[in-house]
């Protein structure tokens, strides 16, 4: 598989912010499995959201033994509406610091004309989904910075959202897929700005290609899988990039990516130029 580096990540210090629980939609396999792993090898507990009950059982059961942490499976397809609502109600009651917005990809490629209503999902999934379930978790995150007579102090948790690098650009056969996964960056970024000064860790991902069980499922007979990158090294950044205090990460991949990298400090540096813009008309 392709190499990436790994960053450094304080457990610790993640435990710390983001415990005792996360959730994270679209966890059954593929990256949401590998930060279900990374997470409980943490210490974390877990609650694991997708469509496959069983899997979920199956996943949660094996990090349980293995780890000692304990998980909430729940049942939700992603696409539905109103998911995101009942992922905050699944989770009422439990002391969570972080959620993973995972959600994958659902029959996109073709062309924009001959699946509409895959592109309706899509727009469930990507946006109504995550609108929703970040509403729901940021305001809990708030509260989790209360002092003892209910009066605002600084927040404490963070959310992580799996974009893709087609979200960077339009792509044909991905038009949907391309266009809600612009909104997911930009949504993330957007949240960053409004959360990080205040105590709140927002991190969006392009993520690239990566062997996933989705990838091998989708790819034709004799497609070469050799030069993709794995995903428990994109999660794990993703975790590490997160506690580092950074609104988005752009994996390097597919044409342009020798400038990626320069991409994203263009585009942090512009997010900072905004919210010190913004500071002159909300006075803070």
């Amino acid at each position: 598989m392709r190499p990436l580096a790994r960053l450094p990540l304080d457990e610790g210090a993640f435990r710390q912010k983001y415990g005792p629980w996360a959730v994270i939609a679209g966890a059954s396999e593929g990256t949401g499995e590998c930060y279900a792993r990374e997470l409980a090898g943490m210490g974390i507990n877990l609650v694991l959201v997708s469509r496959r009950q069983a899997a979920l059982e199956a996943l949660g059961e094996a990090l349980k033994a293995e780890f000692g942490i304990a998980y909430l499976a729940v049942l939700q397809d992603l696409t539905e509406d109103g998911a995101g609502e009942r992922i905050v109600e699944a989770a009422a009651g439990l002391d969570v610091g972080l959620y993973i917005s995972n959600a994958g990809a659902d029959g996109f490629s073709s062309f924009f004309e001959d699946n509409t209503a895959a592109a309706h999902r899509l727009v469930r999934m990507n946006i109504s989904t995550l609108i929703d379930a970040a509403n729901g978790f940021g305001k809990g995150f708030l509260a989790r910075g209360q002092d003892g007579q209910g009066q605002a102090a600084h927040g404490k948790g963070g959310i992580i959202v799996m974009a893709s690098g087609a979200g960077l650009g339009g792509q044909p056969n991905l038009a949907l897929y391309s266009a809600t996964k612009a909104f997911e960056i930009n949504f993330a970024e957007s949240l960053w700005a409004e959360y990080h000064e205040r105590g709140i860790d927002v991190i969006g991902i392009a993520a690239p290609i990566m062997r996933t069980p989705t990838l091998l499922r989708m790819v034709p007979e004799g497609f070469d899988v050799s030069d993709v990158y794995d995903p428990a090294d994109v999660t794990h950044n993703a975790l590490a990039g997160l506690l580092a205090g950074e609104p988005l990460q752009i994996v390097p991949d597919g044409p342009g990516q020798e400038k990626q990298q320069q991409v994203q400090a263009d585009r942090k540096a512009r997010l900072i130029g905004f919210v010190e813009f913004n500071k002159m008309f909300t006075g803070g």
